[in-house]
């Protein structure tokens, strides 16, 4: 994310001492450290007080090696996504143009917008789109600023919705993820080939992992349902996708294990937990609902082992 505009920060190592992901949550800084392919992967939790992250982000970035490449995960609170008709321009002269576009519909003030966009597909017959996501400059200079202190080589910002379908295969049918943050609004993609075909934010249910199973039982659960239902009604009636096969679930929070019985209980027998592709086995020990953004941007990161 990011990339497109912020060349700059990107160096490509030739080599490595390995990977380092920081993801800046509203509660809380992650950090996954993976030293090299046949080392042990740790992660480690640095809280946030009163929304101050740049204590614990500093924290977290004096346990990095110096040779590591590291990638940022920034939070919802530090974007915003539009989606809009792509316009038919090339790539530099749609980077030029895209400010202009979405500038009544963000708050961000002109000036200050930093921006990156991936194609979504269109419904046939209908123009192709895209999602644009927007961030303010003088945040993300913090951000830089921070990891320059620390001495540390930036090589990308990411954000989460962009991230999922790097950590498990997809097939040709369209394939539905769940995810939940805790703090967060629920993530609802729909991916096919390994493309993001569809997201939005389901909003009211940034509180899912504190409900008990009787709290889901009366009435959470079934309004959960119906939005889900809504939007895989809209991928087939005007995106003319496939219909969703597969549901697939990555919800923080330790009781959120009940939610695939809840799922099969109402008929939709196609739910299970998310399983990560076997590329990623090192990451089996890693609690996947709540560092799955961690490990889907090692991913993305290029990098060498050194010798």
């Amino acid at each position: 994310m990011l990339a497109k505009v912020l060349q700059h920060i990107r160096f490509g190592h030739k080599s490595s001492a390995g990977i380092a992901v920081l993801h800046i949550r509203d509660h809380e800084i992650q950090l996954l450290l993976q030293p090299a392919r046949d080392k042990e992967a740790a992660v480690s939790v640095y809280p946030v007080n009163h929304g101050d992250w740049q204590p614990a982000m500093k924290e977290a970035l004096g346990h990095v090696n110096k040779m590591m490449a590291l990638s940022l995960i920034i939070s919802p609170a530090m974007y915003q996504i539009v989606q809009l008709e792509k316009p038919a321009l090339d790539e530099p002269e749609l980077l030029t143009a895209l400010p202009w576009q979405i500038k009544d519909l963000t708050d961000i003030a002109l000036e200050e917008l930093v921006l990156d966009y991936i194609d979504l597909p269109g419904a046939p017959g209908q123009p192709a789109k895209i999602n644009v996501v927007v961030s303010a400059k003088s945040q993300l200079q913090e951000l830089i600023a921070i990891v320059t202190d620390a001495k540390l080589s930036l090589q990308q910002i990411l954000i989460e919705e962009w991230l999922i379908h790097e950590l498990t295969h997809y097939a040709d049918h369209a394939a539905l993820v769940l995810m939940h943050q805790p703090g967060q609004d629920v993530l609802l993609q729909v991916i096919r080939q390994g493309q993001l075909q569809f997201s939005r934010r389901i909003r009211g249910f940034n509180r899912l992992h504190q409900y008990n199973k009787t709290d889901l039982q009366q009435g959470v659960f079934d309004n959960l349902l119906l939005e889900i239902q809504r939007s895989m009604d809209y991928i087939e009636s005007q995106l003319k996708l496939p219909p969703v096969r597969s549901i697939q679930l990555l919800c923080s929070g330790a009781e959120r294990t009940d939610l695939v019985p809840l799922f099969h209980q109402a008929g939709f027998n196609q739910v299970q937990a998310l399983q990560l592709k076997p590329e990623l086995h090192w990451a089996a020990a890693i609690n996947l609902n709540e560092f799955w953004p961690a490990i889907a941007a090692t991913v993305s990161s290029s990098w060498e082992p050194t010798a």
